[in-house]
């Protein structure tokens, strides 16, 4: 996150603190059943298609700054499912990195890896992806208190709206039409997209700042209000707790 003034620093550090305690004293249930026919670490999807991501993956991984935490145990999976132009793709997902980018087909493929420091956890994740019509759920859980996260990347068809909801990690968006209504708890998110194709933004943070290539209406202290009006067809809807959103691309 950019460097804040003096004045906001001991805010954040509380903030983070307070939020970071109370989501991992809260254990929920297991959102859904492990996913079926989920391969292993070889990356093939159910098509057969040898994935060739990885060497993608790991420069997106060095060029947005996520790190390798030096897990012990971790476990990677892939999947592809048959989904139209113009649905909509909603993710729920308590602890990870995400990042979402246009793909080159009418499917979506998922390639997700659970990192954590005990085995357990590993095998205690749970992930859920169903595809009905125009809909398609995509849900990660990982128990709390164990140092475990996923990181997940998804390829989805150029104009897919996003529904996504994610309490801690990062999230990036990447050269993708459609309507979005993101939420994060704590982390950063970031879209790369020009702001012109979009109708209306709304984005916020409770703690942070937001960064945009437009000109709007901002205000806010603490946590900063962004809403611009614009030409274009789609509907831009971000919140960060704790944490930065950055819009780029004019």
């Amino acid at each position: 996150m950019p460097t804040r003034s003096l004045f906001r620093k001991p805010f954040l550090a509380i903030a983070v603190a307070c939020v970071s305690w109370a989501l991992f004293l809260t254990v929920p249930a297991a959102s859904a059943l492990a996913a079926a026919g989920f391969q292993d670490s070889s990356h093939q999807d159910s098509s057969g298609h040898d994935s060739d991501n990885q060497d993608s993956q790991d420069h997106d991984r060095k060029h947005h700054g996520w790190k390798d935490h030096g897990w012990d145990y971790e476990e990677s999976h892939t999947d592809a499912r048959d989904f139209a132009a113009g649905g909509t793709l909603h993710v729920r997902l308590n602890v990870g990195d995400l990042h979402i980018k246009r793909g080159d087909s009418s499917k979506i493929r998922l390639d997700y890896t659970v990192k954590s420091r005990r085995e357990q956890n590993v095998k205690e994740a749970r992930v859920d992806f169903q595809v009905r019509g125009n809909d398609a759920n995509l849900e990660l859980h990982i128990p709390y208190g164990g140092d475990a996260s996923f990181e997940v990347y998804l390829e989805v068809p150029q104009n897919t709206n996003l529904d996504v909801h994610e309490k801690v990690g990062d999230l990036i968006v990447e050269n993708l039409d459609g309507d979005k209504d993101l939420e994060l708890g704590v982390g950063d998110i970031r879209i790369e997209r020009e702001t012109a194709s979009y109708r209306l933004v709304r984005a916020s943070t409770g703690i942070g700042d937001v960064n945009a290539d437009v000109t709007g209406e901002v205000s806010g202290w603490l946590g900063k209000t962004l809403k611009y009006r614009g030409d274009g067809k789609y509907e831009l809807r971000a919140h960060v707790g704790v944490g930065d959103i950055t819009l780029e691309g004019k």
